[in-house]
């Protein structure tokens, strides 16, 4: 009796576990644990940690919908966000639907958008240290939908954000990205725009955080006997940044200058912080690679303890 009873909950089960084995090799699930060692020395505090760098798992698909269009989607988790310090708690990275086809790509939720893709992303190698001395560091944004499309090699964006907690019936903002080919290089523009009202002193604060328009420029691909450099400008009102990507192989080192006008919104005022990240991945074998980081900070603010000095190597593993 045991022995049937045990083939009938064996059958079972793998009836119901199949589709999740094929979704799995279909790639649709996936999971990656990243845990190394960090040294910080910032306000006044040195030390070591174990931590979490942002392990992660997820799902995505998309669905062949008929005439030339696709649905898609993606969710995917920080497993150990906050981890750094006690316990941790799950926190979303990306959370987007979409639909492609012939008349372009449009998608809606929390991932990249046009700024980001178009003046950020190319010079945005680094693992862990990234975006401490730029004006315009969006990431992955929530409430926003995109228009994505392209012309032979001409590619464009136009990003809105849209939330509850502005009246005005406008998008509380706007992104638009365009990038196109100066010979082997990629050149790419971008604005972001902050609500209507912006000019009346009201508007939503983004970058420095202040309500004026940041405008990005983006010169990726410039290869430089095996490598690749990406040069980046930004500027908003009377704040100017710049910062640079220089790629070949598993190595790295960027670079990221501001400099803050006195009439800023933002903390720091009248500053001009700068650092350097140089870092390294290795492939160690199949599905494990090892990265390396070390970063400087100089915040610029006549005290050392607002400066950084960051080093961290960490384990990742691609579990599925």
């Amino acid at each position: 009796m045991k022995i049937k009873t045990t083939a009938i909950a064996m059958a079972v089960a793998g009836t119901v576990a199949a589709p999740i084995t094929v979704q799995a090799d279909a790639s649709e699930v996936y999971a990656s644990a990243r845990v190394g060692v960090e040294y910080v020395d910032n306000a006044d505090i040195a030390d070591f940690n174990i931590r979490s760098f942002s392990s992660r798992f997820g799902a995505k698909g998309e669905t062949d919908l008929g005439n030339g269009m696709t649905g898609y989607g993606h969710y995917e988790w920080d497993v150990d966000l906050g981890a750094d310090t006690d316990g941790g708690t799950i926190g979303l990275r990306h959370r987007y639907v979409g639909v492609k086809g012939d008349f372009g790509n449009v998608y809606v939720g929390q991932t990249y958008h046009a700024f980001y893709n178009h003046v950020v992303g190319p010079a945005d190698p680094a693992y862990w240290n990234s975006g401490f001395a730029m004006i315009d560091y969006n990431g992955r944004r929530d409430k926003f939908v995109t228009y994505a499309s392209a012309a032979g090699a001409v590619s464009w964006a136009v990003s809105a954000g849209v939330g509850r907690e502005a009246e005005e019936d406008t998008p509380d903002e706007i992104e638009i990205g365009v990038s196109f080919p100066i010979g082997d290089t990629t050149l790419g523009l971008g604005l972001h725009n902050t609500a209507a009202d912006a000019d009346d002193g009201t508007g939503s604060p983004i970058g420095n955080s202040s309500d004026e328009d940041v405008v990005g420029v983006m010169w990726s691909g410039i290869g430089i006997g095996d490598a690749s450099l990406a040069v980046g400008f930004q500027t908003q009102d009377d704040d100017t940044g710049y910062n640079f990507a220089l790629t070949s192989g598993g190595f790295y080192f960027v670079g990221e200058f501001e400099s803050i006008d006195d009439d800023s919104q933002g903390a720091g005022a009248g500053t001009d912080p700068g650092g350097f990240t140089l870092g390294y991945e290795q492939t160690l074998g199949r599905k494990t690679k090892m990265w390396y980081e070390i970063h400087s900070l100089d915040a610029d603010t006549g005290d050392s303890d607002d400066d950084t000095t960051a080093f961290q190597a960490v384990l990742r593993y691609d579990i599925i």
